[in-house]
């Protein structure tokens, strides 16, 4: 096993650039637990006297490990072997979970939630998640807490080594809030309203209760007027590989489900919502904190500690029910937010880094830079998101009111009922159903569009879009129609093909 010299081993410094003074340790274990810790090491940003490592206990891996080292490998950090990293002198540990063997390491050890605080037990016990004491017993141990009426839960020892910090993520996402209009178009919103189904993970999660959601409301919510995205804990990209969840949302993602992976963007996807449906986790809670309101959409997890601010969440919540969802997300977003429950998660917003970097530099007996400490926004999304490329559509009897929902997924019938596909990037099938086929503009039109009408008899209309302009093969004639949106105008001008009446102008809404 290769052993680091440079920049760990005191006796190579001379080997460095820049001087090294001290040296702290990043104690990973899951996806989860290091986002939270890259927060934190954010606070060493620009200081070239600190020299941060990485490990993790390869040894006693995380039931959620699977990830972690190719979200390590994209640091392109100095990681060191879990024997290395116990065995090297360091000056100051960091870590996210309990569960790591803290008390292998000789440095001082702050550990800090993986959540928004303390809000769950460990399944089947009564052990608050975060917070097991007999892994809080080591004297190098401080415990930092979200919020100070989480010390009752701490054994006298512990509570006497607690340090009450804030959220670093909390605080990383208030100060993200001028960016939201940018998230929004990083995702692709436009005006559209953004619902955002966040999961945690496990058969009690918003998922685990009910795989189909996302089709449901990509079955209901018309493409034009909502955007739907999903946001999944890293422990389920973990359990069942990113490979197993892309399969297990094919259909939904080419009914432009948009689908955040786990390193990194959920904040920002999460204060670009206009409105969150969760489950029992931390997300809804940081998602109240934004100002999002949340709709409650799976059952209460019996892991829920009672009384916990996440409790009172749940309680305050409204339910998701049967019902067409376009009434009760227009409620939650007509509500707003939930009041009076973030403050119970979270002691001292937006001061978590005036109160964590002092305390950090303190333990590592070194003065503080003089520049304020402040957390920087959080990452861009980066979004997975396919095109829709075939869409059912349904035209009101005005012959003007254009509703479209994806084809790739099943829905009720609707007034004026034809599909829409993509003459090359639709499926066969949907092409086979199709009414209208189309394709963006090109060179030649008339020729494609008779050699496509040949292809597909069932086509009522062939249709060619570029910005503003919609052109229209129908009996042999080209008919070119102006409009916003050329797809929907093609949707106009087939109600009025069946209707057999004219193609003109009067297409357009007055």
């Amino acid at each position: 096993m290769f052993w680091r010299k440079v920049p760990v081993d005191r006796d190579y410094d001379h080997w460095l650039t820049y001087q090294v003074q001290r040296r702290v340790l990043v104690v990973a274990r899951t996806v989860t637990t290091l986002t939270r810790l890259l927060d934190i090491h954010s606070l060493f940003e620009d200081d070239h006297r600190v020299q941060v490592a990485f490990t993790f206990d390869d040894r006693s891996r995380a039931i959620f490990a699977a990830g972690l080292e190719e979200f390590l490998a994209t640091l392109e950090a100095t990681l060191l072997p879990w024997e290395q990293a116990v065995d090297t002198p360091f000056d100051l540990a960091v870590a996210a979970s309990e569960n790591d063997a803290l008390d292998k390491l000789t440095c001082p050890v702050l550990l800090v939630p993986h959540g928004i605080g303390h809000q769950k037990f460990y399944p089947d016990s009564t052990t608050v998640s975060g917070l097991n004491p007999d892994r809080l017993r080591g004297e190098h141990v401080r415990v930092g807490l979200s919020h100070a009426n989480q010390l009752g839960r701490l054994e006298p020892a512990a509570a006497a080594r607690a340090v009450v910090i804030g959220d670093p993520c909390h605080d990383r996402m208030l100060a993200s809030t001028h960016r939201v209009p940018h998230f929004r178009r990083v995702l692709g919103i436009s005006a559209r309203k953004h619902v955002v189904l966040v999961s945690t993970w496990g058969p009690q999660s918003l998922i685990g209760t009910d795989p189909l959601l996302p089709q449901r409301f990509l079955s209901e919510l018309p493409l034009d007027e909502y955007q739907v995205s999903l946001v999944l804990h890293p422990g389920v990209w973990s359990a069942h590989s990113p490979h197993q969840i892309r399969a297990n949302l094919a259909t939904t993602m080419r009914a432009g489900l948009t689908v955040i992976p786990p390193q990194h963007g959920w904040q920002a996807t999460i204060l670009a919502a206009d409105v969150c449906v969760a489950d029992c986790g931390s997300m809804p809670l940081y998602a109240t904190a934004a100002r999002v309101p949340v709709i409650l959409g799976s059952p209460v997890a019996d892991t829920v500690v009672p009384g916990s601010p996440l409790a009172n969440l749940i309680a305050a919540a409204p339910q998701l029910g049967p019902g067409p969802l376009s009434g009760q997300l227009d409620d939650a977003i007509a509500a707003g937010p939930i009041d009076d429950v973030a403050g119970q998660a979270v002691e001292y917003p937006g001061k978590c880094a005036e109160i964590l970097r002092p305390l950090l530099y303190e333990t590592l007996d070194l003065p503080a830079p003089q520049w304020p400490a402040v957390f920087p926004p959080v990452a861009d999304p980066a979004p997975e998101r396919q095109p829709v490329t075939a869409f059912r559509v349904g035209v009101a009897a005005d012959g003007h009111t254009v509703t479209r929902f994806p084809a790739a997924v099943p829905g009720p019938p609707l007034p004026g009922q034809h599909v829409v596909a993509h003459a090359e990037l639709a499926t066969l099938s949907e092409l086979e159903s199709a009414s209208v086929v189309y394709r963006e503009a090109a060179d030649d039109f008339p020729s494609w569009a008779q050699a496509t009408a040949r292809q597909r008899p069932h086509a009522r209309l062939i249709a060619e879009t570029a910005p503003g302009i919609c052109r229209l093969w129908t009996k042999g004639q080209v008919v070119e129609l102006p409009g916003p949106e050329p797809l929907v105008t093609a949707s106009r001008a087939h109600w009025r093909v069946v209707r057999r009446l004219p193609l003109t102008g009067e297409i357009q809404i007055p």
